[in-house]
């Protein structure tokens, strides 16, 4: 399969793991909060996703238990 990573095994996206950790629900979630969990789930790519996520969905329209939160 050439789009999985095999060493280490890592989740994609539409896989939410959360055991890992979830934003609070019925309110926004914080940078802080969800660095716990996704530093774990996006490795490196975490500072960069929120930053994008900032940029292009300022309202925070797409969201579920574990979206990228603004940078706030």
């Amino acid at each position: 399969m050439p789009y999985v990573s095999s060493n280490p095994r890592q989740a994609y996206l539409n896989y939410r793991d959360l055991d890992l950790g979830l934003n609070t629900k019925n309110a926004k979630s914080s940078f802080k909060q969800a660095q716990v969990w996704g530093g774990k789930y996006f490795k490196d790519n975490f500072n960069r996703l929120v930053r994008i996520k900032t940029m292009v969905d300022p309202e925070n329209f797409f969201r579920h238990e574990q979206s990228i939160p603004l940078m706030i």
